[in-house]
């Protein structure tokens, strides 16, 4: 009998932002304290009202002690939608340097 195969929940920048935040212990003001980050800023991100971009990813990572990479791509960058067209770019690029 085959198992069914368990369901990967996609989790967003800010949920994982809300995770961390949660199991330090600190409450989005500790947070905003730390990263002179507004409350309302984490709040946004938080709820996914707000984008993260790479500079707030980066002091948060730091205020939490992970890679912004954690915080930025929580599913992975290797998404099975860009595997092809990752291979493709790769092919290209290698057959450049091979002609310099």
């Amino acid at each position: 009998m085959a198992r069914a195969r368990k369901t990967r929940t996609s989790l967003t920048p800010g949920q994982i932002v809300r995770e961390l935040r949660q199991k330090k212990g600190w409450s989005q003001a500790v947070l905003s304290e730390i990263t002179d980050i507004a409350v309302s800023n984490i709040s946004n991100i938080e709820s996914g009202r707000s984008q993260l971009g790479a500079d707030r990813a980066i002091l948060l990572a730091e205020a939490f002690g992970v890679k912004p990479e954690f915080i930025l791509f929580p599913n992975g960058y290797l998404r099975d939608s860009l595997k092809e067209k990752l291979k493709a770019i790769r092919k290209k690029a290698d057959h450049i340097e091979n002609t310099m």
